[in-house]
């Protein structure tokens, strides 16, 4: 009998981005074009099973059957975290609440609210959850209550009822019963309704925290490339620097995060390569297409590396390593079949050849309903730099005729922001003012004309009709620390001190030179203006987010390192030879303990030691400023420490974070290693869902030089 030949095909999906990828052990190409087809029929299998049980439902639907229908819903509905079908949500909607009974109709409706945030459908949420919160409110759980506030805040965003979405965040951040999750998502929330780059930043940041506290790393990295993309205008290393971040919090062994790991770092490469460091982007997407080669599902990212790889080798002088690039992503766009990837083919040839879009391809891309290669053609059409101004306002102009035919007024917005770049670019101000306002009339979401429009004003000091902007973008969007900086620094270029010294206060505190403008309009304000100060202008509260404290860890590594290193150790006279101090753990946790106290002020961080959590002690429990949790592991390492106690510490943290209800925690190392110091500690890794930071201290008694 003659060897059977077998061809293993794995496939891991991820629930919620319903991203689906594969690999086959075979490289032959009729094993790989086989494994598609699985992959294909796998993917419309799945769906089907989600949905199969919809015809059953259907029948007692169309019988009045409603309770039975109930029953077959709540048997199959944890098939629907399989489905993302808007069709199904609609079938679901046809439920006649009424005619089920009470218990029933509280679970059908909560879960109608879910179904519907999962599609992102959840426009008509709102009267559904304030039926629940009538009629239920005394029967939920408080954190369930704080769920349905939570989304009733996503829904007031996604109407541009910003104000009242702010007032909702809010109350959630100063809930008692509001868990991490919710707390994560509300900074969330906040950040997306923000209109100054500080508070994006600082809404971001926090819920990035708060997201690593419960272990929900992909929502923690959308925000830090969030906050990465804003920093990539004026802080290139900060920008690297979280992307690098992200790409730590992922494991390079799972099918998902392979691809994830690799759509990161070609994002690096796309940064790199804008800031003109070529030969660094060329590693970076080489990475990105080694990660993605041999995936299944993926074809159209390694085609989009492929091609950037490319276009990075070209600038390079890598004619060679261009070619071969080249002709790679040709042969893996004959097997896509993918009716948007074709149209982007198209858009692309003619942005490489610099010819202009003509009226029949912007019809096609108008009708496929991809507003990313719309927004790229407009920025093409508008970027021209053989174009004159008027020429490029000519064919934005174009644009928004092809859009207002399709009845498509959701693009609008995009197309008068960029009319009104091209206005501001050329000093005329009044015009850009004008589609600046349009775009947001057409848009209250569209913040980069918020943004450059405030910008454009403060530059050209137009101070009056810059106090009557913002306060009409407060009116909108809520008092957001930095919409009120803005506010008041309009004030105070207008000479109204005390509602300016009224808003800088209402700003953070870390804004430059708000001291000096506080204090200004104080010198400039009357005696009985400053004694009817309204007594809750107070200063923002003071919060420590997971990157300030482990910058903290890093000042006492240094502080321990030159000035108190040799406090653990005690010399002995006869040998010459060095010897742990008594309890040097103990030294190290107190020394830790004082440090933190000192920066911090015992008032501001509450510091628990040795607090029991499960068959364990933690050494510290810390609850931060802010509402942030972490468990820190103390570790003594080399001279009769093993490297293997030392990295013990990182299981211990996971026992500890398990049982203290966080996820994020720090490995703090006292290495006296004489030549292996540091090793073996990574900054930042993810173990399953567990974030851990590690930090090495330089304990060695004596440093050894390395031989030349």
């Amino acid at each position: 009998m003659e060897n059977e030949k077998t061809n293993k095909v794995s496939f891991h999906m991820d629930i919620m981005s319903k991203k689906m990828i594969g690999t086959s052990e075979s490289d032959e190409s009729t094993d790989k074009n086989l494994a598609r087809r699985i992959y294909e029929l796998l993917a419309k299998s799945i769906e089907n099973i989600s949905t199969d049980w919809l015809k059953l439902f259907d029948e007692k639907m169309a019988e009045k059957e409603f309770q039975l229908a109930y029953e077959i819903f709540e048997k199959n509905r944890a098939l629907l975290q399989m489905s993302i079908n808007e069709d199904v949500l609609e079938k679901l909607k046809g439920m006649d609440v009424s005619k089920l009974d009470k218990l029933s109709r509280k679970d059908y409706l909560i879960h109608l609210v879910y179904y519907s945030s999962r599609l992102n459908k959840r426009e008509n949420s709102e009267k559904i959850i304030e039926d629940i919160l009538d009629e239920y409110k005394n029967d939920l759980e408080p954190l369930l209550i704080q769920n349905l506030f939570l989304e009733k805040a996503n829904i007031s965003s996604l109407k541009g009822n910003y104000n009242k979405a702010s007032l909702i965040y809010k109350k959630i951040l100063s809930s008692n019963d509001s868990d991490s999750g919710s707390i994560a998502w509300a900074y969330q929330g906040l950040s997306i309704i923000s209109e100054t780059e500080e508070d994006k930043i600082n809404y971001a940041e926090k819920a990035a925290d708060k997201h690593l506290e419960v272990g929900n790393k992909a929502e923690a990295v959308k925000n830090y490339l969030k906050i990465s993309d804003i920093k990539s205008k004026y802080d290139s290393k900060a920008a690297l620097d979280l992307i690098d971040k992200c790409i730590s919090l992922y494991e390079s062994n799972k099918l998902i995060d392979k691809e994830l790991i690799a759509s990161l770092k070609h994002k690096k490469a796309i940064y790199l390569h804008e800031l003109g460091n070529s030969h660094v982007a060329l590693t970076s997407i080489e990475e990105a297409c080694e990660f993605r080669r041999g995936l299944i599902g993926n074809e159209i990212e390694l085609h989009a590396s492929l091609s950037l790889a490319e276009q990075i080798s070209i600038s390079c002088d890598m004619s060679d390593k261009a070619s071969v690039f080249k002709t790679e992503s040709e042969n893996l766009s004959k097997i896509i079949n993918d009716d948007n990837f074709l149209l982007r083919q198209e858009f692309n040839q003619i942005v490489s050849e610099s010819h202009t879009i003509s009226e029949q391809l912007m019809s096609k891309i108008i009708d496929s309903g991809d507003s990313s290669i719309l927004l790229a053609s407009l920025l093409y059409q508008s970027a021209n730099t053989n174009l004159s101004n008027e020429e490029a306002l000519g064919f934005l102009d174009e644009a928004r005729i092809f859009v207002e035919k399709q009845s498509n007024n959701q693009i609008l917005d995009i197309i008068y922001f960029a009319i009104a770049e091209k206005y501001s670019n050329e000093g005329m101000i009044e015009e850009a003012f004008l589609y600046y306002k349009k775009s947001l009339q057409n848009n209250n979401f569209y913040q980069p004309s918020a943004q450059n429009c405030a910008a454009m004003l403060f530059k050209n000091k137009r101070w009056k009709e810059a106090e009557d902007f913002i306060k009409e973008r407060i009116n909108f969007v809520g008092e957001l620390p930095g919409t009120c900086f803005a506010y008041a620094r309009a004030l105070y270029e207008n000479e109204k001190y005390c509602l300016a010294l009224k808003y800088f206060k209402k700003s953070r505190s870390s804004v430059d030179n708000i001291e000096n403008y506080i204090s200004s309009c104080l010198e400039n304000m009357k005696d009985e203006e400053i004694y009817n100060l309204e007594k809750e202008n107070r200063l923002p509260e003071f919060s420590i987010s997971a990157t300030q404290f482990y910058d903290a860890l890093e000042e006492f590594s240094i502080s321990i390192s030159s000035d108190s290193r040799m406090h653990f150790w005690d010399r002995d006279n006869e040998s010459g030879k060095y010897k742990w101090t008594k309890n040097p753990e103990e030294l190290s946790k107190q020394l830790l303990i004082n440090f933190l106290n000192g920066k911090y002020r015992k008032d501001k961080i509450e510091i628990l030691q040795e607090t029991r959590a499960g068959v364990g002690f933690i050494d510290l429990y810390i609850l931060l400023p802010g509402g942030l949790k972490i468990v820190v592991e103390l570790k003594m390492c080399g001279n009769g420490y093993s490297s293997n106690y030392a990295l013990s510490g990182e299981s211990q943290i996971i026992h500890y974070q398990t049982n203290k209800s966080t996820k994020l925690g720090y490995l703090v190392v006292f290495d006296s290693r004489s030549r292996d110091f540091g090793k073996h500690f990574k900054k930042l890794q993810v173990i399953s869902d567990h974030t851990i930071y590690s930090i090495a201290i330089d304990l060695r008694p004596e440093i050894v030089k390395n031989e030349i």
